[in-house]
């Protein structure tokens, strides 16, 4: 399970990484980084060195859940 939340910084997303409810790992994850990667033409990154998401979607998500009203 991935859980996303807005850390204090603008623009920055805290990513932690649960499995059966155990904490694994937490990444910072930068808004303008998602959108240098999008202008690149980069479909697919890594997140923990274990799974693979869709840049296009995740910025999707990232402007429904956060910046759209």
């Amino acid at each position: 399970i991935f859980e996303i939340s807005p850390s204090e910084t603008v623009g920055v997303f805290d990513v932690k990484a649960k499995f059966m409810g155990v904490h694994l790992e937490t990444v910072s994850l930068e808004y303008q980084d998602l959108l240098q990667l999008q202008y690149e033409g980069v479909a697919v990154m890594k997140l923990f060195d274990k799974a693979t998401v869709n840049v296009n979607l995740l910025i999707f998500l990232l402007n429904k859940k956060f910046y759209g009203k």
